[in-house]
């Protein structure tokens, strides 16, 4: 509508112009002040329409790119939200299973090329129905969220962690051996031993929790990822045949066991 109504004022004050300069004012044909005048304001009146023109039309294209920018930074924004939803467990701010297995993967191929130790950890929370009267208070959802807030505390610069299943975590260690593994999964299990859980409820009640630990280290038997991931189940699930708090390590075809103290 704008744009409509400059061309008509614009046209009509060249129209103007023109009548102006082909039939004159003065009947002698002099050139006086009001034939000047009339000739000059038809122009004078373009020029402002033109002005009004370019300033509006270049405030829109300044408007029309402020937008484009405002846009393209909310669809980078979504970007990123998408892409740390598709790697990142809501719940337990660690990495999703399918990120975590990619990661693995990728670390097992470079202990193949480079001979580099590095041990996978599994953790499992124990039988909260053991707490008794005090269980009514918490969830597994509640428990395992705030485990993963006692690994991301233990994670070293470059360990990944990961809700590995619904009940489960995972800890990949790199540049980690038997011993080192040891060390990491005791102060996991002191970690969540100490934690008073039901504190976040109840500040009266003391509950604490435990964990089973399956570790399982890498070797040169192991023909890819997949078998560094079934010996750690392994050596979860003896974790967990063996009672409360218990830690199991295994190695290749190797099996040792470690009592939790």
């Amino acid at each position: 509508m704008k744009r409509a109504i400059f061309l008509l004022a614009g046209g009509a004050a060249v129209f103007a112009s023109y009548l102006t300069v082909l039939f004159g004012v003065a009947p002698d044909g002099s050139i006086g002040g009001l034939k000047i005048a009339s000739i000059i304001l038809p122009g004078i009146v373009t020029a402002a329409v033109l002005v009004a023109w370019i300033v509006w039309d270049t405030r829109n294209l300044r408007r029309a790119n402020e937008r484009a920018e405002e846009l393209s930074a909310q669809l980078v924004r979504k970007e990123i939200e998408i892409g740390r939803l598709a790697t990142v467990d809501e719940l337990t701010g660690l990495y999703t299973r399918r990120e975590f297995d990619e990661m693995i993967r990728l670390e097992f191929e470079r202990r193949r090329r480079h001979g580099r130790e590095f041990a996978l950890l599994l953790l499992e929370i124990d039988d909260i129905a053991e707490l008794g009267e005090h269980v009514g208070a918490l969830n597994k959802g509640f428990l395992i969220a705030e485990v993963s807030a006692i690994l991301k505390h233990i994670l070293r610069t470059n360990d990944l962690g990961c809700r590995y299943t619904h009940d489960s975590l995972a800890m990949l260690l790199p540049e980690t051996n038997e011993t080192q593994a040891r060390v990491v999964a005791e102060k996991v299990r002191l970690a969540v031993g100490r934690h008073d859980f039901l504190q976040q409820v109840d500040r009266m009640k003391t509950v604490r929790v435990t964990v089973c630990q399956g570790i399982a280290l890498a070797s040169p038997a192991m023909e890819s990822h997949i078998d560094l991931v079934k010996a750690a189940e392994q050596a979860l699930a003896e974790a967990r045949a063996a009672g409360f708090d218990q830690v199991r390590i295994v190695r290749g075809e190797a099996s040792r066991s470690q009592d939790a103290a």
